[in-house]
């Protein structure tokens, strides 16, 4: 839900609880006013019967419509009293509601006694009245605010929708021209374009010495080892080298070659971290992984391992083929590197998954540290740790899923597509 949405539920939603509050404040005031106006009403008729009975004293009775006259016998105290009553109202032929006013009075010495009656607005025409209105109100305000705030996001957020797909589109391995944001009447957005231009154009440069950085540090490190490597070599066809000695230098060439394999993994993980394989196409995931086995066929018959294989022909896939033949190259490693002598393993691939299991011990630790860097079961083997973190980058890089699970004495890899 966008910010517009939320603001104008959040409006919609505090002006109803408004309008609630100010209805019950506005029943109130208009029954306290109307009661008042219906007393005050009485109270002049009273005082015009007054004048009335000054100029024409009532000998016995008098009665109209709404009004009654008594002569009392005897002088009385004047008061007067309001109260509630039904009288039948002559053209709708029911009893309606009226207020009533009862009063003793002394006009020239003589007390009458003075009834008049005015039907009432009853609470309930008033509130039928006042929520009719209200609901008008509320329909017409509600209707005012959606207009507004598509208006607003359409023309008001344009801006900051046009900076978001710029941001989107932002790529570190792009075009090196700087980026340039829309200009917008908004002091704010303004703002902001500001600041992503200055941190876009500052991440690119850090970016790209970092690069730099990574590629010299990488490749100015081969070339140390490649001379290091070449002078092991002429040390081991050397005269008067001990079993011992050639023991040692091999130890040292094979750390060495770890070390530049260490430094080719990492930098392709940065490369794959950085998004820099763009060259995306239509990969034949099912000739691509038949292929892949075959190279490792004297690999698997080397350690007597079985193999188990249901491949579909009609897998295929739209990414980087570098990318999967790394991804494929792994995994089918993995499953050779960590297998039993006389092992099995199971390649199945259907249209949208990749399931590798192979036989090995259980693994020492937690299966979901089986993808990050430098993990592995056995801390004491050759393997570097980083074939499972390469599979798993690439498959975060093309949005795979991966999952792992130990069963009945088989790793299983599965890949969802």
């Amino acid at each position: 839900m966008n910010l517009i949405a939320r603001i104008t539920i959040l409006f919609v939603f505090v002006s109803l609880v408004v309008f609630l509050i100010g209805g019950v404040i506005s029943f109130n005031v208009m029954m306290r006013e109307v009661n008042f106006e219906q007393r005050r009403f009485l109270i002049e008729r009273l005082d015009g019967l007054e004048k009335r009975l000054e100029r024409r004293p009532v000998k016995d009775t008098a009665s109209w419509t709404k009004l009654k006259i008594i002569r009392m016998p005897e002088l009385m105290e004047d008061r007067t009293s309001f109260s509630d009553t039904v009288v039948m109202h002559n053209q709708l032929d029911r009893l309606e509601p009226h207020l009533r006013l009862d009063a003793v009075r002394t006009v020239d010495g003589v007390s009458y006694q003075i009834s008049l009656y005015d039907i009432i607005i009853e609470p309930d025409d008033i509130r039928d009245g006042l929520v009719e209105s209200l609901v008008t109100m509320y329909l017409i305000l509600l209707g005012a605010v959606l207009i507004i705030g598509f208006m607003a996001s359409y023309f008001i957020l344009r801006p900051f929708n046009v900076t978001l797909d710029i941001i989107k589109n932002f790529s570190l391995t792009g075009s090196n021209q700087q980026v340039v944001f829309q200009k917008s009447n908004v002091i704010e957005f303004n703002r902001l374009n500001h600041f992503l231009e200055e941190m876009t154009n500052k991440v690119r440069s850090d970016y790209q010495s970092l690069k730099e950085f990574s590629e010299n540090a990488s490749h100015e490190l081969q070339t140390p080892l490649a001379i290091v490597q070449s002078k092991l070599e002429v040390l081991m066809d050397g005269e008067n080298l001990t079993e011992e000695q050639l023991e040692q230098i091999s130890f040292v060439q094979s750390a060495i070659k770890r070390l530049s394999n260490l430094s080719n993994a990492l930098a392709l993980l940065t490369k794959i971290e950085n998004r820099e394989f763009e060259n995306v196409s239509e990969v034949d995931l099912s000739g691509l992984l038949s292929k892949m086995l075959e190279e490792f066929k004297e690999l698997i018959e080397l350690k007597s391992i079985e193999r188990d294989e249901s491949i579909t022909e009609t897998a295929k896939i739209q990414a980087d083929q570098v990318l999967i033949e790394l991804m494929l190259t792994n995994l089918i490693n993995n499953a050779i590197r960590h297998n039993w002598e006389g092992g099995k393993i199971k390649v199945d691939l259907n249209g949208s998954e990749l399931t590798i299991s192979n036989t090995g011990q259980e693994l020492t630790i937690p299966g979901d540290q089986l993808f990050e860097r430098f993990k592995k079961s056995n801390q004491s083997s050759h393997s570097m740790g980083l074939g499972l973190a390469i599979v798993k980058k690439i498959c975060d890089y093309y949005d795979y899923e991966i999952g792992y699970e130990y069963k009945d004495d088989f790793h299983t890899i599965h890949i969802r597509f």
